[in-house]
């Protein structure tokens, strides 16, 4: 009987790891998502235009298809990039941009998607959320030049240290519904 009952809890816990591993990230993520990315300027919206988020497998388990679409009056400027597996126990991913740009972007809690890179004098920082079947997007910028410093001293006989404080010239952000 015992060995019956630990060959069943045995089954049931491979079952439920290989069920939660199926259904992990990007897998729970696959989809077309749509929503109305907005840019902001210092106290308002400063443009809105139609974003698009899809996600799709390939048939290489590492690899997944991640194309973003803006939509604009004049055209749909599409960006058919690939989300590329780089270590899935440390939460490790690239989004090759498939023009020797390859972003690395970092998965915590299999609900949250990082990137934080600096181009052309700008340092970004992009997050892709996953609330129920929505994707939250949001991107904050700013120039890598920090405009104050503090800190760097001793208080209270506590070491202080530095810190640096910047500019945010950029903010961007969309609530991407799940539309399939």
């Amino acid at each position: 009987m015992k060995l019956t009952a630990a060959l069943f809890a045995f089954l049931f816990l491979n079952l439920f790891i290989n069920s939660y591993a199926q259904q992990s990230f990007p897998d729970t993520w696959e989809g077309n998502y749509k929503g109305d990315l907005m840019i902001y300027g210092v106290d308002s919206v400063k443009m809105q235009i139609e974003m698009e988020l899809k996600i799709k497998k390939t048939s290489n388990d590492s690899i997944s298809d991640w194309t973003i679409i803006y939509h604009t009056k004049d055209k749909n400027d599409v960006r058919a990039y690939s989300l590329l597996l780089v270590d899935k126990q440390k939460g490790h991913y690239k989004i090759d941009e498939k023009n020797s740009i390859m972003l690395d972007v970092y998965l915590h809690n299999n609900l949250i998607l990082t990137s934080f890179f600096e181009v052309m004098e700008s340092t970004i920082i992009i997050t892709y959320k996953k609330v129920d079947n929505n994707i939250l997007f949001e991107l904050i910028a700013s120039k890598p030049e920090p405009v104050s410093k503090t800190g760097n001293t001793k208080f209270n006989d506590e070491d202080i240290p530095e810190v640096l404080s910047f500019k945010v010239n950029g903010r961007q952000k969309a609530i991407l519904k799940k539309v399939d």
